[in-house]
Order: C-alpha cells, then structure tokens, then sequence
C-alpha cells in the first residue's frame, strides 16, 4: 500500500485486467477477483484490524473499496456497522474516515446531494442502510436475494461482461412515497428512495429491498 500513496486512481473506472506472474491466462473476471480477495486481505490486516487512524492512507484504501465494488470484485467487509455509520452519517468524522470517504466519493459510485445539506443527510442515512443490506445478503441472511441478484436488477446481467460496462452502474436518490427501489437496465442505474416524511424502520425498508430484487420486474423501467 506504501507504494501506491499518492496514485491517481479517482478516474480509473475502465476494467483492470490482471495477470499473475508467470501466468498466461486471460482475465475474464476471475483472476481480478483474486486480485482484489489478496488487496482486501491486506487492507483488512493492515488498516481495520485494529483500526490505524493515525496511517495518511485511508483515501487511497477507500478508493480501492469502491473499484472492489464497481468491478465485481468481493464486496469489501472489512468496515464494520459503526464504522459505515460514521463514513456515510456523521457530519463531523474523524479524520481517517473523512479521507476514508473521500476515497468512496472519487470513483462516483452513487451521486450525493453537496455535503452538508439535509438532503445529503437522509441520502447518507439511507446508503449506510443500503450497504448493511448488501453485507446481509452477502452473507446469506436475505433469503433468496444475492449479490448477483441485485447486480441483475440494476444491469440485467448476473454477472460483469468481460470487457467491462460500457455503462458504468450508478446510483441515484430520488424522492418519492415508495420506498420499492427502481432500476433502468438500459443506463445501468439504481434509485433508492430518501424519505418525504417519515423514514421506515431498517427491518421494513430491507422487506422493501426484499422483494424488489427478487422480483425482476422492478428491474426494468
């Protein structure tokens, strides 16, 4: 990681292609997976285990998070619930966090209202839930919803093409009554819903997830 301090990355949403020494085989996912299980094993040891708040390098880690996620690679779970409260809720991080979040914020995976407004604050409120959601499915705690699942809704696609999106997948806060999240497979775009009025609790906004991603027709606009 001490290498990579200071790499310009932010712009990099083209899909690596990873070869390992002295192996010939062509990437078409799988060696780059393996790439980011070692990258995510070493951040996980070397930054959150324990947690190093003092090390300058947070915002390239979280960059490296964030290509983890857009590239179909593992979904990083090396932040814990607080930890992800605090990168996506608190208005006055710490500082490792707060270059943490820069890091997230480079790669453009979602797009937040400006920092600091009420909007930005029940976006971040629900994205952090949105993230605790996918670390559930991830682990086989919702049901029938997977990864690949939820990948599918917004992309049509269960799995990453091998050359890479020609469209890179994004995410999107809307205002609305319905808090069902909506998908355009054409642009490969997610909505989520930010509250009007009153925010549903966790366990009802997951049945909403729920039954959205198993149900292929909310996919599709």
């Amino acid at each position: 990681m001490t290498s990579a301090r200071g790499a310009n990355i932010c712009y990099n949403r083209n899909t690596l292609e990873v070869q390992f020494y002295e192996e010939n085989a062509v990437d078409l996912g799988g060696p780059r997976r393996e790439f980011f299980t070692l990258v995510l094993r070493q951040i996980q040891e070397h930054y959150f285990d324990p947690v190093r708040e003092y090390s300058d390098n947070y915002e390239i880690v979280g960059k490296i998070l964030a290509l983890s996620m857009l590239q179909s690679g593992p979904l990083p779970r090396v932040l814990s619930a607080s930890l992800v409260e605090e990168v996506f809720n608190n208005s006055s991080p710490r500082a490792f966090v707060h270059d943490l979040r820069r890091g997230l914020d480079a790669l453009c995976l979602y797009e937040f209202s400006p920092e600091g407004s009420n909007r930005r604050q029940k976006e971040s409120k629900i994205y952090a839930k949105y993230v605790k959601y996918l670390r559930e499915a991830a682990s086989g705690r919702r049901g029938d919803v997977t990864l690949a699942k939820i990948l599918r809704f917004c992309t049509g696609s269960e799995e990453e093409p091998p050359l890479g999106y020609q469209i890179q997948p994004t995410m999107e806060f809307v205002e609305r009554q319905s808090f069902l999240p909506t998908g355009n497979t054409c642009i490969n775009k997610m909505q989520l819903t930010i509250p009007v009025n009153e925010e549903p609790t966790e366990d009802a906004l997951f049945n909403f997830f729920d039954f959205a991603f198993c149900n292929s027709y909310f996919g599709l606009q």
